[in-house]
């Protein structure tokens, strides 16, 4: 997963297939709209991207046969997820490659260790940054399983550029978990971030030239539980911070047109996770959604009409939803909650009340 701790509660409580008929989404004054549930299947599933054509996902699921996530891939047509990973161990964090039919994704398939069942967390969503996952590729009919990352510790949250020449990932082999860019066969790895703390969850602009990714970045007692979102280059260079608030802002994606990117934070309420779209030039914000649970992981498909992300809305399980995308005008873009940066704990009235 993308970040080490979604604070959403993701039981799983009754229910095959509910409300997998199209329904209108009463938030976004319509940007978002007709959202269908598009996996019913196992216990949970999340992080979900689509394939070049729009026609597949590639997700993360637990099911019957193993205690942890793992890879699946499914048509939008319809019909049965297909595994891609070995179906044992800790995966997560599958991506399509754009012009072939390879799948990247993490695993600690390779550690027995890794096979035993994870350890009760109450209720929570804790991800484990386990020291044995490396990174892989597999076709998308399962078979040629490679392995591209062989350093020490935590190598996972990778994801293709638009070309599939690049993979930009997640690391902490220098004692910092950091964002790092290799080859898209495991060679020439390069640090991009050098920042304290955890840098994760990163993807190229469409141009191939930035990288988006969050940083949990302050590292205060009181504060280290906040995340902000960044853009850098692809050299290691031009840094930008997009958020300036107490909240969890995380997992941001790019629009396919390069000027947008959408994000989710909890700045409405510490377990009400919404999503954001923000106009890269100015940081400008306008909200996607309106739910009590938990709206994570947004991504676009290629052709930015479809909006897809991860929710609880629907029983309480984690499960991938896809919504029909307008993009909002230039006029419904408004300057995002700013908090003092000295501030130790969130302001007053800000859990549920604010104008996005």
């Amino acid at each position: 997963m993308r970040t080490f701790l979604l604070a959403a509660a993701l039981v799983a409580l009754t229910g095959a297939s509910l409300f997998a008929q199209a329904q209108k989404v009463s938030n976004g004054d319509g940007y978002v709209a007709n959202l269908r549930q598009i996996t019913s299947v196992g216990e949970k599933s999340g992080e979900g991207y689509f394939s070049p054509d729009g026609k597949h996902v590639v997700y993360q699921s637990v099911q019957e046969g193993c205690p942890h996530y793992q890879i699946y891939s499914l048509s939008l047509a319809g019909g049965k997820p297909k595994l891609l990973s070995p179906g044992q161990g800790l995966t997560t964090c599958a991506y399509f490659h754009p012009t072939n039919q390879t799948v990247l994704f993490a695993s600690t398939h390779h550690d027995e260790a890794s096979h035993v069942p994870p350890p009760k967390t109450g209720g929570r969503y804790v991800w484990d940054k386990h020291k044995s996952f490396e990174i892989y590729t597999v076709q998308r009919d399962g078979t040629s399983i490679i392995r591209l990352t062989t350093a020490p510790g935590y190598d996972a949250e990778g994801s293709y550029s638009s070309d599939g020449k690049q993979i930009c990932f997640t690391s902490n082999r220098d004692d910092d978990l950091e964002i790092y860019v290799m080859k898209s066969d495991g060679s020439g790895q390069k640090r991009v971030t050098y920042s304290k703390g955890y840098d994760g969850g990163p993807f190229f602009s469409p141009d191939n030239k930035r990288i988006c990714f969050r940083g949990f970045r302050d590292l205060r007692p009181e504060m280290s539980r906040y995340a902000q979102i960044y853009t850098i280059g692809v050299d290691g260079k031009n840094e930008r911070q997009h958020t300036f608030n107490t909240a969890v802002n995380w997992a941001p994606y790019y629009h396919p047109g390069g000027k947008y990117m959408a994000y989710c934070t909890n700045i409405g309420g510490h377990r009400n996770f919404e999503i954001i779209l923000l106009r890269l030039s100015d940081s400008h914000i306008v909200r996607l959604t309106t739910d009590s649970g938990a709206d994570v992981m947004p991504v676009f498909s290629p052709n930015g009409k479809k909006i897809m992300w991860t929710t609880t809305r629907y029983g309480g399980r984690s499960q991938l939803v896809l919504a029909d995308f307008t993009m909002p005008p230039a006029s419904a873009f408004v300057p995002p909650m700013k908090d003092d940066p000295n501030a130790k704990t969130r302001p007053k009235g800000t859990r549920g009340t604010e104008k996005y």
